[in-house]
């Protein structure tokens, strides 16, 4: 058996743990590469799901169970109604006032001085929605009921728009009505910050309820 001389086998370890190195660094690349794929891939699928449900909204679509509402065999087939529970507004300028005032990269304020408003008050608000938002028949037939809040910007004219669903979705279209009745909406007396009228956020609850 032929001898290796030390100084060639010292070449060799170093050469195969050069290898060996190179290989785990690609490897580790590789696994790094499909974890940045596979978050984007989430990303994407997010930004998807939400795109789909306002093109339901503005279709008129009532397909999404997908939520937190779970079905009422008691209230199933029920007559359902849009309703706003007392004092709502009042509690909901109680939490606006205690946010702070920021602009996000759109240059919409999380809140202004002077709120947004709708033309005619809250009494006329709850009128437009109910006069306007259709009670899905998916969630009628299943006897759900929820909350869904809509946030939704105003800009300096009054103009409503980027509506969008806060916090959990409720599901069997209620999310869409909502989206839909939003849509819909005349323009709003705008919110101020320093007597100057401002792009401002609003967030609005909408109830369902089956009797």
């Amino acid at each position: 058996m032929k001898k290796i001389k030390t100084g060639t086998l010292s070449f060799l370890v170093g050469v195969f743990t050069l290898s060996t190195f190179l290989v785990a660094c690609n490897t580790g690349s590789d696994a790094e590469a499909q974890a940045d794929s596979i978050q984007q891939k989430k990303s994407e699928d997010s930004a998807v799901s939400v795109h789909e449900m306002q093109m339901k909204a503005n279709n008129g679509g009532t397909e999404s169970t997908v939520g937190v509402a779970k079905p009422n065999a008691a209230k199933a087939h029920g007559k359902g109604q849009i309703v706003f529970q007392p004092d709502w507004e009042k509690n909901y300028d109680q939490q606006y006032a205690t946010m702070a005032i920021e602009m996000d990269k759109d240059g919409i304020y999380s809140r202004s001085e002077i709120k947004p408003s709708f033309p005619g008050g809250e009494k006329a608000l709850a009128k437009f929605i109910q006069d306007n938002i259709v009670y899905p028949e998916t969630a009628l037939e299943q006897g759900i009921e929820g909350t869904v809040n809509v946030n939704f910007a105003v800009d300096e004219n009054g103009k409503v728009y980027t509506p969008r669903i806060k916090g959990d979705r409720e599901g069997y279209g209620l999310d869409e009505a909502s989206l839909d009745v939003v849509s819909k909406m005349p323009r709003w007396n705008p919110g101020q910050i320093k007597g100057k009228n401002v792009k401002s956020y609003y967030t609005l609850p909408i109830s369902f309820e089956i009797h």
